[in-house]
């Protein structure tokens, strides 16, 4: 049993195929209960706060973000390619990317690296700021409510260091090539 409704879950068809089935059953368990839980939202807090709609071992939700094989990229195409599908057809589609550096305190911490910090950077002095460089993308939109555009979080992936990707033979993708990376 989902712990999202029926009406809503006919939302959520499109991101099936990116995961297995039982990994997709406890993907929208978690989702629904981020959006229930109030406070901190922890992926051990989250099984809690659907109590018995949870099915399974608490570790089990936790292995969704560490060993399950899924595309968070995939994820957030498929989230901007669904949002771009509500907006009216005549409407702009305007993005907003940023790249922001948080100190992660901590012997060893994965995927901390030292980054450029553009906030107290300038044109003649670099300011480096040691932590996680997290790359934020955003669908602004227009509701007749709102005398705003609304940002539409899509995408949020870390941005890792060079050096890293090359030990752990990876390919390396900078801030943009990930805030651009959902095309077709």
């Amino acid at each position: 049993m989902a712990i999202l409704p029926e009406t809503p879950r006919g939302l959520w068809d499109d991101f099936a195929p990116i995961f297995t089935r039982p990994t997709f059953r406890r993907f929208l368990t978690l989702l629904g209960s981020a959006i229930l839980t109030v406070g901190r939202r922890t992926v051990a807090d989250l099984p809690r706060t659907a109590g018995s709609l949870a099915a399974g071992a608490s570790s089990s939700y936790r292995r969704v973000f560490s060993k399950a094989r899924w595309s968070p990229l995939r994820l957030a195409c498929a989230l901007a390619w669904r949002v771009v599908a509500l907006l009216p057809a005549d409407a702009e589609i305007v993005l907003a990317g940023d790249d922001t550096v948080f100190p992660q305190p901590g012997r060893r911490v994965s995927g901390e690296a030292r980054h450029r910090d553009p906030v107290r950077s300038s044109h003649a002095f670099t300011a480096w700021r040691s932590g996680h460089n997290w790359v934020v993308l955003a669908i602004l939109a227009r509701f007749p409510f709102a005398a705003r555009p609304w940002a539409l979080h899509v995408l949020v992936a870390l941005s890792r260091d060079p050096a890293d990707d090359r030990r752990a033979k990876r390919r390396h993708r900078t801030p943009v090539q990930q805030a651009i990376g959902c095309r077709g």
